[in-house]
């Protein structure tokens, strides 16, 4: 068994995908590399690891979108296939994913601080995105709605579990969306 740990920026939105009645969630890792060579130039190495996570319930998935740094664990396998570009037979890397973990960074999708605006009471958020709120009282089916200090809405489910509120597209954009999409 080739056991693989990576830890790199995610080139696109991880998608959830259907294959045979099941789901699993597919995304790619770049994991780049910098060396000099024999003439002293700085040459730069880029390896694309296909990740694949047959967990298309887990809370992570609403924050990998494409920039995001992640640690992955999992179990690798190679991969022969031909390019349509150019035609050549290449190699790949392939995880099965048994853990993901955000690295964090400037781009987190929830913040480190979230205010209940019921009570103005502020929060700290930790990692993988649970909250300390009270969650006591809540039913299974509740969500309490927080903010941050820039005004973004997000959700909390009974356990503390914060994901952020994406924001209605406006009226005039939907049609103009809908226009494009029907030409």
């Amino acid at each position: 068994m080739l056991k693989v740990e990576v830890i790199g920026n995610l080139g696109a939105d991880a998608e959830v995908k259907t294959s045979n009645g099941s789901q699993f969630v597919a995304f790619r890792i770049a994991d780049s590399s910098k060396y000099k060579d024999q003439q002293g130039h700085e040459v730069n190495v880029t390896n694309w690891i296909d990740c694949v996570m047959s967990n298309a319930e887990s809370k992570v998935i609403p924050y990998l979108k494409a920039g995001v740094k992640v640690f992955v664990r999992g179990n690798g396998s190679l991969r022969v296939y031909s390019s349509k570009k150019d035609r050549m037979m290449k190699a790949g890397l392939q995880v099965s994913v048994v853990e993901v973990e955000l690295c964090g960074g400037n781009n987190d999708a929830v913040p480190r601080q979230i205010i209940d605006p019921a009570d103005g009471t502020i929060h700290e958020v930790k990692k993988y995105y649970l909250t300390d709120v009270p969650t006591k009282g809540m039913k299974k089916e509740d969500l309490k709605e927080l903010i941050d200090a820039r005004g973004n809405q997000f959700l909390m489910d009974n356990r503390g579990w914060v994901t952020p509120v994406q924001p209605a597209q406006e009226p005039a954009e939907e049609e103009s969306q809908a226009k494009s999409e029907a030409q």
